[in-house]
């Protein structure tokens, strides 16, 4: 009785595998540009492909003490605003400008 894998055969390869040399100076100098790589472009901010004016979908929790809230509420029914409208009017861009601060030190760090 013959099994199923009997009809299979593995065959050696005719002809060994040879490793051409390697020149170490042409290994080091391609290893070197790899390291130093230039896209040509500048690379873009994560936030870059997203539209800025893009209706809201995500919220964020931020805890406040009672002095705090007491403000916000405060200033909210004073300007006879939303407390959400009264945050984002007022920090997104102080995200803004911070984000783009910091994008700007890491792209150059020699400031």
């Amino acid at each position: 009785m013959e099994t199923p894998m009997a009809k299979f055969s593995l065959k050696p390869n005719p002809t060994p595998t040879v490793e051409p040399d390697i020149d170490p100076e042409a290994l080091e100098a391609f290893a070197a540009g790899a390291r130093g790589r230039d896209t040509g472009e500048a690379e873009a901010p994560p936030w870059d492909h997203f539209d800025p004016n893009a209706k809201p979908r995500y919220n964020v929790a931020i805890r406040l003490n009672d002095y705090q809230l007491a403000m916000l509420r405060y200033l909210a029914e004073a300007r006879d605003i939303s407390q959400q409208k009264l945050l984002n009017r007022h920090l997104i861009p102080i995200l803004k400008q911070l984000t783009l601060e910091q994008w700007a030190t890491e792209r150059n760090p020699s400031n």
